[in-house]
């Protein structure tokens, strides 16, 4: 149920219209005033709202999406956000943070003020349930691809961690490889996680030890990737094969083996994470995984109307797929 200016008031014990001058600033108020009613706005998580008409109608049509970045991923999803939201006849607000949970934070208080109908957000490392308690109670929420502890059930994610033993179990089933490295994004988030912890159970599962001069990590861009790919060359003469985690990383990684002349998949073997539309010209055929991102979209719009509807519940991972290409080591396409 949504905070009112009165649930304030009586939480502090003033009036509405005290409450009301402190909010807004229209009236000076003493300063032990100011701060028993802002400590008791920040306890029961009040946003005020930015339109009485809004307030009066209790409907804004509004949809929030907050993104970390505008890379062909999110611009995917979002583009199924939008097919959805538009036949239900929502608008949509659209922001980008990057791993900023200060701005993501004023991105939420934002929508709040704007009286969202609900928020789609990958949310950035840093959020708790305790954080993220002002925003749910105050409206519906669905979080993109990364899990928030406590809140698993607003999650709407892909098994990153099932399609990484698929992926490295390719690499050792498929081409006896056992020197096998990964590069992955220390963003301290769940999908990076999960795609880490696939890499190490399916080693685990062969035989294999995991050894920490065989992994690898950047904060997600192409040059973190090159000095992460120039690691595992340094430190591993013998490495047979690499699984990068995120395309930024791979990027890099193949300015570092550009760089030494390495032949891919002959000096050493690729599996990447995430289509782009530049992959069409690699040569070899990339062998990367796939993320169904326009039904991510489609599914964030569904999820969150069940959560409006009081029927929230853990949904079932999405399946993301491994599509062969020759940088794995396989002689012919099976695209």
């Amino acid at each position: 149920m949504n905070v009112t200016l009165k649930d304030v008031s009586k939480h502090c014990g003033l009036s509405t219209a005290t409450v009301s001058h402190v909010l807004h600033g229209t009236k000076s108020v003493k300063k032990e005033t100011k701060e028993k009613v802002l400590k008791s706005v920040e306890t029961l998580g009040y946003i005020p709202h930015a339109s009485a008409r809004q307030l009066k109608s209790g409907s804004s049509q509004l949809i929030g999406v907050l993104t970390i970045g505008y890379n062909p991923f999110f611009t995917d999803v979002l583009n199924g956000i939008q097919v959805q939201a538009e036949a239900l006849g929502w608008k949509i607000i659209v922001g980008s943070t990057g791993e900023d949970i200060e701005a993501q934070q004023s991105f939420l208080d934002s929508l709040m003020q704007q009286r969202a109908e609900g928020i789609i957000m990958a949310p950035t490392k840093g959020w708790t349930k305790e954080k993220l308690k002002r925003y749910l109670n105050n409206t519906s929420m669905v979080f993109l691809d990364r899990k928030v502890p406590g809140l698993e059930e607003y999650t709407l994610a892909t098994n990153n961690e099932q399609i990484s033993v698929e992926a490295v179990n390719h690499l050792i089933n498929e081409h006896s490889y056992k020197e096998i490295g990964i590069i992955y994004a220390n963003t301290e988030v769940s999908s990076m996680e999960d795609r880490k912890q696939g890499y190490m159970k399916a080693m685990k599962s062969a035989g294999f030890s995991v050894k920490d001069n065989f992994i690898a990590c950047g904060d997600g861009s192409i040059e973190t990737g090159q000095k992460a790919m120039k690691k595992l060359l340094d430190q591993n003469p013998r490495i047979e094969a690499v699984y990068i985690t995120n395309n930024q990383l791979l990027l890099g990684a193949y300015r570092e083996l550009k760089k030494r002349d390495k032949k891919i998949p002959d000096d050493i073997a690729v599996i990447g994470f995430d289509i782009e539309p530049w992959m069409e010209f690699l040569h070899p055929q990339i062998t990367i995984i796939e993320q169904p991102v326009q039904r991510i979209g489609e599914q964030a719009i569904q999820k969150l109307l069940d959560i409006k509807n009081g029927e929230n519940k853990k949904t079932e991972e999405l399946k993301n797929k491994l599509i062969i290409g020759e940088t794995c080591g396989c002689i012919q396409s099976k695209i």
